[in-house]
């Protein structure tokens, strides 16, 4: 009996995920998660969830701004050996071809495009965080992670300075709560000399002016309970592209510290400088209108999803957080 036409296609796009799975989770190279007999591409500073020493390969400019950090012995060891890598040029891993593409984001931040030694086969394109002005680069899979900026119907706006510095007009210390040393970076030069910051000592390294006795505290959005906010009187906070998770941190946070009338101003903002829906639809379309593989925070995804399959004709396939792990 011939097989119809649409479990031919299913069939297809089965058989192209286990390849792109084979690809980004069992071949000897790893994606932002270090690992036993696996060599580290590094695309963006703080990307990685833990930073476990071994074979490391980064663009020029991240393992650069790397050497600033605090690290240990071991991990200042596997930074000095890295590889050196510069958008745009080849190099190779196992039996994969590999390029390293801006991002659009500072500190060298990469995406990564996998193709076979051999030619043949796919191409994919994997991306942690996109800029407004990615390189992109013809793929047949486009690897996403949803961020709010780009995924909701209705993100927030982007952080501000006018928002900011009427914040600091109430006394005390502004919390500006980001993910990453790439979005404390974003939002420090958006603030320039005008709002001066303080940052935790994880951001602190990267950024070009940090004054001790600044209003606004760019801080970690996994160290809400850390020590070092009790020597601050914090008025007000701002979640700055934060999961549901860290929303609700924040507020158990909040219920513990809060020892007045005058409850903490909470409020949300995106990244600054960070794709949005017009932005990633012009992406998509340059890098050929490739199926997207779509992986992250379960809301995010799910809206991201149906505006790709809706608004751009896009074929999604949605990682839920199991298959996430052995994919990245």
């Amino acid at each position: 009996m011939p097989m119809a036409e649409g479990d031919s296609k299913d069939s297809e796009l089965e058989a192209e995920l286990h390849e792109v799975q084979h690809m980004v989770s069992r071949e000897r190279l790893s994606l932002d998660e270090p690992g036993p007999d696996r060599t580290c591409f590094l695309s963006h500073v703080g990307a990685q969830p833990k930073l476990v020493p071994g074979p490391w390969i980064g663009h020029r400019d991240l393992v650069y701004a790397m050497a600033l950090a605090n690290l240990s012995q071991s991990q200042r060891t596997s930074l000095a050996r890295a590889v050196l890598v510069e958008h745009g040029r080849e190099f190779g891993v196992g039996r994969l071809t590999l390029e390293a593409v801006s991002s659009g984001l500072p500190l060298g931040g990469s995406s990564l495009r996998l193709a076979h030694r051999q030619g043949g086969g796919l191409r994919c394109l994997h991306t942690w965080a996109l800029g407004v002005a990615p390189s992109p680069t013809p793929c047949d899979w486009l690897l996403l992670r949803a961020q709010p900026e780009w995924a909701l119907d209705e993100p927030a706006p982007a952080l501000r300075i006018k928002g900011l510095r009427t914040l600091t007009m109430l006394g005390g210390t502004v919390l500006v709560l980001v993910d990453t040393a790439v979005a404390a970076l974003q939002i420090a030069r958006i603030l320039g000399e005008d709002v001066p910051v303080q940052a935790h000592p994880r951001f602190a390294p990267y950024l070009e002016r940090v004054d001790p006795e600044a209003r606004v505290l760019l801080w970690p959005h996994d160290a809400i309970e850390g020590p070092g906010l009790q020597r601050h009187t914090v008025v007000a906070a701002v979640l700055v592209s934060a999961p549901e998770p860290v929303r609700q941190q924040l507020e158990a946070w909040r219920q513990r510290q809060e020892k007045s009338a005058e409850p903490l101003r909470v409020s949300e903002a995106g990244c600054p400088g960070r794709v949005d829906r017009t932005h990633l639809a012009a992406f998509w379309e340059a890098c050929g209108r490739p199926r997207v593989l779509l992986r992250g925070d379960s809301a995010w995804s799910a809206e991201g999803a149906a505006w790709l399959r809706g608004a751009l004709g896009a074929t999604v396939e949605v990682q839920g957080r199991a298959t996430q792990l052995s994919l990245i």
